[in-house]
């Protein structure tokens, strides 16, 4: 069974214009919460930040990867590199790069990545048939280019460590197999060893990746697989050497099942379990991630469902404490019990959810459904307190939520 690889963590995406409609349910007490919301409109991509009590847009920022604090965000316009502060809007730096480059994506839905887990080291790539890839390692502390990769042939970025050492890539070998190689960053060149898997060996890989988590330390970068006739997997790349681990699930090839494409994941707060949820199909997989050398599956449950499959793959997160998980499923968006992973709570069952997200609080949840629409719900009762549209387009993914 062929298996393959993992690339940057998850980051941003968006678009906005402005305006709130119409609205429902009581607002419940307190300042509220900021929404960075990533939306898709008239060609455009931007972030959207949302006020959660007026229900009104209060900035625009273009498509970007924010730092790990999300006081910057970074993005690409022609041959300008510009850093905005997220929280005003301002232009906090620019800098001048080649024309061609782009930061790489992080989703399947075109979200941007590229940073490496601490947020220090950006990738800009570009890609033409006469010259082949080329790469640009930027030190965000100086705003300067600290590296540039030129190399034949056609790779992809995947993941940087925090040193800014080591540089995974992609190797693409056809339409759907590609090497996971080591880009050694301080003798300016790849490493003769393809990165394996490390239980069975096998070096080239096939999927598509849907988004992914890395671990708080650092070390791990986890990222949700699927495949064409395949079974679904989790690829975890280890971020200090040059080895990873297929984690098979259960499910089946996205060509028979376009529902196995609602796969999502979500790590608890002191990095111990990541969760591999398909609300769609009702599948959940629990990892133990606390053993850095050996990272397993530990159990599997199937979970009642309904509905039908639709966009979007970001739709599940977890309870601060983490003992309760809320995914979006088929229809609506249910509550499951980490110490069982038995289903409980049902919330929404007239909406298909595209994205969840919970404030920094951990008592409010806000569930993004795929017309555009935005549910505030008490996370400890499932009860819905207000529905407002922002009426900004196409929602890609709600990136953030923070307090106000």
């Amino acid at each position: 069974m062929k298996r393959m690889r993992a690339l940057g963590a998850l980051i941003c995406v968006g678009l906005v214009t402005a305006g709130c409609a119409g609205t429902h349910g009581v607002l419940p007490p307190g300042n509220g919460d900021k929404l960075y919301e990533a939306v898709s409109t008239q060609g455009s991509q931007i972030v959207t930040v949302i006020d959660s009590r007026s229900h009104a847009t209060e900035r625009r920022l273009p498509l970007g990867v924010p730092s790990r604090d999300w006081s910057h965000l970074y993005s690409i316009s022609g041959s300008s590199l510009t850093d905005t502060d997220p929280q005003t809007g301002a232009t906090l730096s620019t800098m001048v790069i080649p024309s061609g480059y782009q930061l790489p994506p992080a989703t399947i839905s075109g979200v941007p990545g590229g940073t490496s887990p601490d947020g220090r080291w950006l990738v800009a790539e570009a890609f033409d048939t006469a010259s082949g890839t080329h790469m640009l390692l930027i030190d965000t502390t100086t705003s300067r280019v600290a590296h540039r990769i030129d190399l034949a042939g056609h790779f992809r970025f995947d993941a940087i460590s925090n040193d800014g050492n080591r540089l995974y890539l992609i190797q693409l070998l056809n339409g759907k197999e590609y090497y996971v190689r080591l880009y050694d960053v301080q003798t300016g060149g790849l490493t003769d060893n393809i990165v394996v898997d490390k239980s069975n060996g096998e070096q080239s890989m096939t999927g598509v990746r849907l988004s992914g988590v890395a671990s708080p330390d650092g070390h791990w970068l986890f990222s949700m697989y699927v495949r064409e006739d395949g079974g679904p997997f989790v690829h975890a790349l280890s971020l200090d050497g040059p080895f990873a681990f297929c984690l098979d699930l259960p499910g089946h090839g996205y060509l028979s099942d376009p529902a196995e494409k609602q796969w999502s994941l979500v790590m608890n707060r002191n990095g111990t379990r990541v969760y591999a949820v398909n609300g769609a199909t009702g599948t959940i997989a629990e990892i133990d991630i606390s053993n850095q050398y050996q990272p397993q599956v530990t159990r599997t449950v199937k979970i009642a469902t309904a509905g039908s499959a639709g966009a979007g793959s970001g739709g599940s997160v977890i309870s601060l404490d983490g003992k309760t998980l809320v995914t979006a499923t088929g229809s609506g968006i249910v509550w499951v019990d980490t110490a069982h992973l038995t289903a409980g709570t049902r919330s929404l069952t007239d909406w298909h959810v595209s994205s969840l997200g919970l404030n920094p609080a951990g008592r409010t949840l806000y569930a993004v459904r795929d017309s555009g629409a935005i549910a505030e719900i008490a996370m400890s009762s499932g009860e819905v307190t207000a529905k407002f549209d922002p009426a900004e387009g196409q929602p890609l993914a709600l990136m953030r939520v923070a307090a106000t």
